[in-house]
C-alpha cells in the first residue's frame, strides 16, 4: 500500500509554510554562495539529509539543491524558473522540503530526492518573471536540435503577453543559472519542474518517451491535473529545460499549478509521493525502451 501524506496536524503545518504572503529568503538563499561538496557515492554514513549550492546567480544568490536520501535513482524536483511570477512554485517547493525534512524516511531505498526551491533568485526577489539580465531561464537551454523545429532555441521568446526581445539569452547557456541545472542534472534519470498558471501536467519532449508518458500518467493520476493531448498551445516555447532533458533520455514532466496564488501542497505532495512510489516502473521503461 503507497505511503500517506501523514496526520492532519502535519499537513497544516506544511501548510502554514507556503501561504501566500510576501517572500522572504534565508541568508543562504540571498548572500553570495561558498563552495560546497556533493558524493557521487553516497556511503554508509552519508546522512539523509544534505544542502548544496550548484552555483550563483547572475547578482551572486546561490542556486541550491537538498537531498534527500541516499540512493542512486536520481529524482529531482525544481520550483521557480520563472521568479516573482511564478512566487507560488517556490512556496511549494519550501512546503515539499519541510514534509521530507521530517520524514526522510519516507524516500525509498535506492532513490535520491533532491529538491530546487528557486532556480532564479534574483528574479523572486525582484519580483520579474526573467533573471537578472533580463533573460527567461526556461528559455536558454540548448535545444536548438530538437526533432520539433518549433521547440528550438531562438534568442527572442514569448510569452502570454508579447515577445521578449532577448528573453533566450545570447546563445543556450548564456546563464550562470541554466548552466548549474544543466551539470546538475546530467545524471539525473526522472525530473519534475514545476510552474504557474495552467493547470495541467505537461509531458516533456517533442517526441513523449514511454518513461515520460509512465510518468505524467503517475502524476495525472496522483494530483488530479489533466493533461491535455495537445500539450501547451498558449504561445511557442523554445529553449525548454524539459524538452532539453527528454532529448537526453530523462523522464520529464512539467507540473502547471492552477493559478499564482495556490501552492497546491497536498496535491502535489500526493504527486510526488505517487512517483517515489512507482519509480522502478518509470525506470523500468527507460530500460526497455532506451
Amino acid at each position: 500500500m503507497r505511503r500517506r501524506l501523514g496526520s492532519f496536524l502535519l499537513l497544516l503545518a506544511l501548510g502554514a509554510a507556503c501561504q501566500a504572503e510576501p517572500v522572504t529568503l534565508t541568508p543562504r538563499d540571498t548572500e553570495p554562495a561558498t563552495a560546497t561538496r556533493q558524493d557521487d557515492d553516497p556511503s554508509p554514513t552519508t546522512p539523509l539529509l544534505e544542502e548544496v549550492v550548484l552555483g550563483t546567480s547572475v547578482q551572486g544568490r546561490p542556486i541550491t539543491a537538498h537531498r534527500v536520501g541516499v540512493g542512486t535513482q536520481k529524482v529531482v524536483l525544481i520550483g521557480n524558473m520563472h521568479g516573482g511570477t511564478e512566487a507560488n512554485t517556490y512556496r511549494l517547493m519550501v512546503g515539499v522540503l519541510a514534509h521530507f525534512r521530517l520524514r526522510p524516511e519516507v524516500v525509498p531505498e535506492g532513490a535520491v530526492l533532491w529538491i530546487v526551491p528557486t532556480a532564479n533568485p534574483d528574479g523572486l526577489l525582484s519580483d520579474t518573471r526573467l533573471n537578472a539580465r533580463g533573460v527567461d531561464l526556461n528559455r536558454n537551454a540548448d535545444t536548438r536540435d530538437d526533432p520539433c523545429p518549433d521547440s528550438r532555441w531562438q534568442p527572442d521568446t514569448h510569452t502570454s503577453e508579447g515577445i521578449i526581445p532577448g528573453g533566450g539569452g545570447s546563445e543556450p547557456w548564456s546563464e550562470p543559472e541554466t548552466q548549474a541545472l544543466r551539470d546538475f542534472l546530467a545524471d539525473a534519470q526522472v525530473v519534475v519542474s514545476y510552474h504557474s498558471q495552467w493547470g495541467a501536467v505537461l509531458a516533456g519532449g517533442c517526441e513523449k518517451s514511454p518513461a515520460t508518458l509512465r510518468l505524467v500518467e503517475t502524476l495525472r493520476a496522483a494530483t488530479g491535473y489533466p493533461v491535455p493531448e495537445t500539450g501547451f498551445v498558449a504561445y511557442p516555447v523554445t529553449g525548454d529545460l524539459t524538452d532539453y532533458l527528454a532529448e537526453r533520455g530523462v523522464a520529464v514532466a512539467t507540473i502547471e499549478l492552477t493559478d499564482k496564488v495556490d501552492p497546491e501542497l497536498e496535491r502535489n505532495l500526493e504527486g510526488i509521493l505517487a512517483v517515489l512510489d512507482g519509480l522502478d516502473a518509470i525506470l523500468a521503461e527507460k530500460e526497455e525502451n532506451p
